[in-house]
């Protein structure tokens, strides 16, 4: 009689004896999309009011939040405001809190962060730009600053030289005193103010003529619409006329962006400059916020794509500019 001997039974192995081994890098997909979600969800406002110049310390530029407004949306006049216009990130109205002046009420079509693979959250996005821009003007106001590279190319140097605007007027002598600093910014070139940001309660929209209403934009992806009932993100920034942009105003925003670490989106439209000064706030994105990339970080394209030039052109001249003091 054969001897059988009885089959060993196969040793199951658990599914984390297979994922132990697998690491995930810094450019896994999966860690940069948890990293993304994070990094949406932090805080961007501040409830202190806009009154004075901002705090510029270290961790105010890791943590950029923007002040609060201080108008009030009940004393807007909404007989005479003005339709600005509507695009993918909110509805634009031209305004008068009082009698303040005229300013431009931005709302802000979503209210939670995206849960789309890069996505970006629009008001987000802005308020940190615009809480950025004020404490760089606020240090400028106090004194030239060193940067620490003319002409950076990496988010680290582009993070760099944004961090300089934090370091204390004494400690950035020191630094001088013991190495040239490859450039000086002493100046600010025009850029549109900002007034802070608003919590926009969605009733206000009965009060509206029907020619202002904010309407749904179906053929975005998701749809967008508001309505009476939620509450939206709003921002206040100053009101600019149809002025013409002068190709040497906006080649020296663009420098300026650039030396302070602040990258470009994919698609820059000559349609969001007034005057040489940048109007859209989601165009551009400061070296700590979601979507900088390397990629359209001081781009001669971006000014060609801009000004309708040749971007070898445009890269020839980057090359020639040297010290911006």
């Amino acid at each position: 009689m054969e001897n059988i001997e009885p089959r060993r039974k196969r040793r199951r192995q658990s599914l984390s004896h297979h994922t132990k081994r697998r690491k995930l890098g810094p450019n896994n997909p999966h860690r940069q999309n948890v990293a993304q979600q994070q990094a949406l969800h932090v805080d961007f406002r501040s409830n202190e009011s806009m009154q004075g110049p901002p705090n510029h310390r270290a961790e105010d530029f890791e943590q950029p939040r923007l002040r609060k407004c201080p108008f009030l949306l009940d004393t807007i006049k909404w007989k005479s405001a003005t339709k600005l216009g509507d695009g993918y990130d909110g509805c634009v109205w031209k305004v008068k809190f009082g009698n303040k002046g005229t300013f431009v009420l931005k709302v802000f079509w979503d209210t939670q962060p995206p849960q789309t693979r890069n996505g970006y959250f629009a008001p987000q996005r802005e308020c940190q730009n615009a809480a950025i821009l004020q404490m760089i003007e606020a240090a400028l106001e106090e004194r030239p600053v060193p940067l620490r590279y003319e002409h950076p190319e990496t988010q680290a140097q582009a993070m760099a030289n944004m961090l300089a605007f934090s370091v204390p007027q004494e400690e950035a002598q020191q630094q001088q005193a013991v190495g040239s600093p490859r450039a000086v910014l002493s100046y600010s070139p025009p850029i549109r103010r900002c007034y802070g940001w608003l919590d926009f309660d969605g009733d206000l929209i009965k009060h509206m003529p029907y020619q202002i209403k904010p309407q749904p934009r179906k053929r975005d992806k998701p749809p967008h619409s508001m309505s009476p009932g939620n509450t939206y993100h709003a921002i206040v920034y100053e009101y600019i006329s149809e002025d013409d942009n002068e190709p040497a105003s906006i080649k020296a925003v663009l420098r300026f962006f650039h030396l302070i670490g602040f990258s470009f989106t994919c698609s820059p439209r000559i349609e969001n400059w007034k005057g040489g000064r940048l109007i859209d706030g989601s165009d551009v994105v400061y070296p700590g916020g979601v979507g900088w990339n390397v990629q359209y970080y001081g781009s001669p394209r971006i000014a060609a794509a801009l000004l309708g030039s040749d971007p070898r052109l445009e890269e020839r001249e980057a090359d020639n500019n040297s010290r911006i003091t």
